[in-house]
C-alpha cells in the first residue's frame, strides 16, 4: 500500500496510505451487498471505481472496469502531471495495476460507456469522477480561453503570454502555472485573493510560490478579469484595491481558467430508471481523495449494514456527507466547487 512523506498538496487531504488496508478491505467485502459470481460493471476507473472494481472482487464478483481514458487515474492522474503530486501518483497507479491484477478484475481503458452497455449487468457502480465546472468567459478579440485541465494536460499548442485565473484557491490553477511556465510559457497568475491557493495549507502554498518564484511566473494579487465596455470591448485587468485598470497586453496569447469542479453525472442521470445502480466518489459530488476511495471501497454494502444506518460525516460547517456512496449521502445542491473548498473547514480536516 503506498505511503507518501513530505508536504505534498495531496497530502491535504489526510491520505497517509492512498488505497485501504487488505485487512480494512477484507473486513468491508465481508458486508457487502453481492452475492459470490454477480457481474459487476465499475464505469469510471479513477480512485472511486478502482477502490469498488477491487472490494468486489475480494467479495466473489466478476468484476469489469471500464475506463474512458487511455490509463487509470481520473483526476489523480492529471493532478500526477504536475511535480507536487508526481510521487503519489505513481505509487496509487502501481498499487491499483498490481491489485486489481491480483483479484482479477478486468480492465478495459478508452472505453465508452452509454446507457445500453449497462442494461446486462447484475450491478453497475457509476464512478465518472468530475468535471471542470463552467461556463468559460468569453473574451473580445483573438484571446483564447481554455480551462487549466485542459491547460495541464496539452501544454504545448498555446502561444504568447499566458495568463492564468485562480477562481477557486486550490490545485489547479497553481498546477496549470506550474506545468506551464516548465514548458517555456511566460505565465502571469491572477487571483482576487491576497496569493494564489489561498485554501491550501500554508506550508503547501508556499512551496508552490517558491517554485513559481524559480520559474519566473508573475502574480498579480488583488486582481480580476473583466470586460470593459466602454467604448469597443476589451479585457482588462482590475486592482480591486485601487481600482485601476490595465488592458492585457497584446503579446497574450490565451487565459486559463481554474474555477473549481462540478461531478460528471450524465450517465448517471440516464440510468436513474435501472435497479442496481448506484454511484460514488466525485460523480456524487466533489469530495477529497480519501472520501472517494473509502466510498469506492464500500459501494456494495447494504444501504442499512448490521449495527445501525450507514455513517454520516458531520463537517464543522455544517454539511453532512455520507461514506457509503450515493444511496445514504446527502449532498448539497450540484454546484461548482473545489477540491480545496470541501476542506476549508475544521470538521474536514
Amino acid at each position: 500500500m503506498p505511503t507518501v512523506a513530505g508536504g505534498s498538496a495531496v497530502n491535504r487531504q489526510r491520505v497517509t496510505g492512498c488505497p485501504p488496508s487488505r485487512v480494512q478491505a477484507a473486513a468491508v467485502s465481508n458486508h457487502l451487498h453481492a452475492r459470490p459470481h454477480h457481474r459487476l460493471l465499475v464505469v469510471g476507473g479513477g480512485p472511486a471505481g478502482v477502490a469498488a472494481a477491487t472490494a468486489a472482487a475480494r467479495a466473489g464478483c466478476r468484476v469489469l472496469l471500464a475506463e474512458r481514458a487511455r490509463h487509470l487515474g481520473g483526476q489523480l492522474a492529471l493532478a500526477g502531471r504536475a511535480m507536487a503530486h508526481r510521487e503519489i501518483w505513481q505509487r496509487w497507479l502501481a498499487w491499483a495495476e498490481a491489485e486489481l491484477a491480483e483479484v482479477a478484475v478486468e480492465v478495459t481503458t478508452n472505453t465508452r460507456i452509454v446507457k445500453e452497455d449497462c442494461a446486462s449487468w447484475d450491478r453497475v457502480v457509476v464512478a465518472t469522477g468530475a468535471r471542470p465546472a463552467g461556463p468559460l468567459p468569453e473574451l473580445p478579440g483573438r484571446i483564447a480561453v481554455v480551462d487549466a485541465w485542459s491547460a495541464i494536460i496539452r501544454p504545448a499548442p498555446l502561444r504568447g503570454s499566458l495568463v492564468v485565473l485562480d477562481r477557486e484557491g486550490g490545485w489547479s490553477a497553481l498546477d496549470a502555472a506550474e506545468v506551464l511556465a516548465t514548458h517555456g510559457h511566460a505565465v502571469c497568475m491572477v487571483t482576487e485573493e491576497s496569493a494564489p491557493g489561498h485554501l491550501l495549507r500554508q506550508h503547501e502554498q508556499s512551496a508552490y510560490l517558491s517554485r513559481l518564484d524559480a520559474l519566473a511566473v508573475r502574480v498579480l494579487p488583488h486582481s480580476k478579469l473583466i470586460i470593459d465596455r466602454n467604448g469597443d470591448p476589451r479585457a482588462v485587468l482590475h486592482d480591486l484595491h485601487s481600482g485601476a485598470s490595465s488592458p492585457l497586453a497584446d503579446h497574450v496569447g490565451a487565459v486559463v481558467v481554474a474555477s473549481g469542479r462540478t461531478s460528471e453525472c450524465r450517465l448517471w442521470s440516464e440510468l436513474t430508471s435501472m435497479p442496481n445502480v448506484q454511484r460514488v466518489g466525485d460523480a456524487v459530488e466533489p469530495r477529497c481523495l480519501e472520501d472517494a476511495i473509502i466510498e469506492g471501497t464500500r459501494a456494495l454494502q447494504p444501504l442499512h449494514p448490521p449495527g445501525g444506518p450507514a455513517a454520516v460525516r458531520r463537517h464543522g460547517c455544517g454539511r453532512r456527507t455520507g461514506i457509503g456512496g450515493d444511496a445514504d449521502a446527502r449532498p448539497r445542491p450540484q454546484q461548482a466547487t473545489s477540491m480545496w473548498q470541501q476542506r476549508a473547514c475544521e470538521g474536514c480536516r
